[in-house]
């Protein structure tokens, strides 16, 4: 995902940055096949080094990025034995004196999550009009409970709580931002399932998260979208907001006669009322909060299928709608070519959202993946298919299969952005040995820390993008292509629909190659400078 505004110029995401960086655009176009199908109408990355250019390049835009310099201490945690999510601890603040939260234990994010809260479904209810800016809302939280609870929290830092009721009856809460503390009127025993409904209004405005960039809900000129990794979901409303927890959906979003409003999954369908019209999405992929999506405006929703029978729904501003089609063509030869690579599409659905946002944004939201209008111009450029192979490559990185905590983030971008070298080498537009022997070269520069060990305002960093991307090929080419995207295939089979860690990923990968792999993600993955020069080709 990227993400730039032009009055404050920063890079959120290396998909972007090193597109704009390479190419600005290519005249390649490609032979899709996908029908255009029916359309139902809607009124109805952070700096890094410098990357060098190829020779094909007449012109390398500015990416404008900075760097943040907000950090936070992390807490103290217990691993499980079995590597699994790290369980709650006592960390009241971040050095600073600065009230954290509870959270579970996650080294760079020490306030998210809940102890003992694992969320198996939300049902979202909002009322959003653009002219009157504020969002009024209610969610239900099925929650299972992991452990005995006196007291639970939610993450939550900007609503305004109303009421709280547990299975039906009142229950007294208290706002301790970053927190919301509900208070059962009996103990909650491990084991059982409450349902948990939270009133709430925000005024929505972007938040600052501690990975130093803008998120939460983004208001337009024609209407609204939200932008939630990391930690942006608790800022409009109450939630487990770690990516750990990962829950079934029901998006319910209230907006004026006339306007659409579009969420993760399928479209249930859109009642009119006298408050305005009621889009329902309901998404049945497990989900964490920060992939989702939540888009108003003057949106067509346009429906089709690939000839394998993949359900493509994207949605795109009414005017644009003849300048994405050509994009939302594109996606059956993307999914075609990853899918022997990677295994078969591994959701429902998928398509494209192009938001009136600011350029430089690209985020993976779950089944749809979201662009800016401003980034998608020439059908088959360089930049385009960067980031339409990467935010596709991410339904199995990071969407099938979601870090078990931020400091796993690798396991999403790094992969995501080797796809994309794949990809673009598939159609000519460069190599992956050249885009690796790119990478390495800035590597060896020692910016940043090492890609497996992340810090909290860098981790959207040149290390977790290219920088990462060096640790996947020096993976193929240790233990071979065979064994490679037999470890891919692997990952995704084994862990779909949950939230493992590094250290499942490097057994998984030690157990299908056969190899011990100790030393190469010490060398590549956890040392701050990888060696110079790749290992020998199997």
């Amino acid at each position: 995902m990227s993400h730039r505004r032009p009055a404050e110029p920063r890079i959120r995401w290396w998909a972007l940055a090193t597109a704009l960086s390479v190419l600005a655009a290519c005249s390649t176009d490609l032979d899709s096949g996908v029908s255009a199908g029916r359309s139902t109408s809607a009124s109805s990355t952070t700096a890094g080094p410098p990357v060098s250019l190829p020779a094909a390049s007449t012109t390398a835009p500015d990416s404008g990025a900075s760097t943040s310099t907000e950090s936070t201490e992390s807490t103290e945690s217990t691993e499980p034995a079995d590597g699994g999510t790290p369980t709650s601890t006592s960390a009241p603040t971040n050095g600073s004196g600065l009230d954290i939260g509870d959270g579970i234990g996650d080294e760079l994010y020490p306030a998210l999550g809940n102890p003992g809260v694992d969320v198996q479904d939300y049902v979202l209810d909002i009322d959003y009009d653009r002219a009157v800016g504020v969002v009024r809302g209610r969610v239900t939280l099925e929650i299972e409970f992991t452990e005995d609870r006196g007291e639970f929290t939610l993450d939550s830092l900007g609503p305004v709580v109303t009421s709280v009721t547990i299975d039906g009856a009142a229950a007294p809460f208290e706002l301790d931002e970053p927190e919301l503390r509900i208070t059962p009127a009996e103990g909650i025993d491990a084991g059982g399932v409450h349902s948990v409904l939270v009133e709430f209004s925000v005024d929505p405005d972007e938040a600052s998260s501690l990975s130093g960039l803008p998120s939460g809900w983004f208001a337009t000129a024609g209407g609204s979208y939200v932008l939630n990794e990391p930690d942006g979901a608790r800022t409009w409303f109450p939630s487990n907001d770690h990516p750990s927890d990962k829950a079934t959906w029901t998006i319910r979003i209230t907006v004026p006669a006339g306007v659409t409003a579009v969420a993760n999954g399928r479209l249930v369908g859109m009642t009119p009322g006298g408050i305005g019209d009621t889009w329902e999405w309901r998404e049945d992929e497990p989900m964490p909060t920060y992939l989702m999506q939540v888009l108003t405006g003057d949106y067509e929703i346009i429906e089709s299928e690939t000839s394998g029978g993949l359900e493509l729904v994207s949605a795109v501003l009414r005017d644009d709608v003849a300048q994405m089609q050509p994009f939302i063509d594109g996606i059956e030869a993307q999914v075609a070519f990853f899918e022997p690579l990677f295994g078969p599409y591994p959701l429902d659905r998928y398509g494209i959202a192009v938001a009136d946002s600011f350029g430089g944004l690209a985020m993976e939201t779950q089944g749809r993946s979201m662009f800016s209008r401003e980034d998608l111009r020439i059908a088959g450029g360089y930049v385009e298919e960067l980031l339409l192979a990467h935010e596709l490559a991410h339904q199995w990185f990071g969407n099938a299969v979601s870090p078990g905590a931020w400091e796993d983030i690798w396991l999403n971008e790094s992969f995501a952005t080797y796809a994309q070298w794949l990809w673009l080498e598939e159609i000519g537009l460069t190599s992956v040995n050249v885009e690796a022997e790119r990478a390495l070269q800035n590597r060896q520069s020692g910016a940043g820390t090492a890609t497996g060990s992340p810090l909290a305002d860098d981790l959207f960093g040149y290390n977790s993008y290219d920088g990462g991307a060096v640790v996947v090929h020096a993976l193929r080419l240790t233990v071979g292509d065979d064994a490679f995207y037999r470890v891919l295939r692997g990952w995704i089979d084994t862990y779909e629909g949950t939230s493992p860690t590094t250290a499942e990923f490097i057994a998984l990968a030690e157990d299908v190659s056969g190899q011990p792999l100790d030393d190469l993600f010490d060398q590549w993955l956890f040392a701050d400078v990888p060696p110079a020069t790749y290992p020998a080709s199997r």
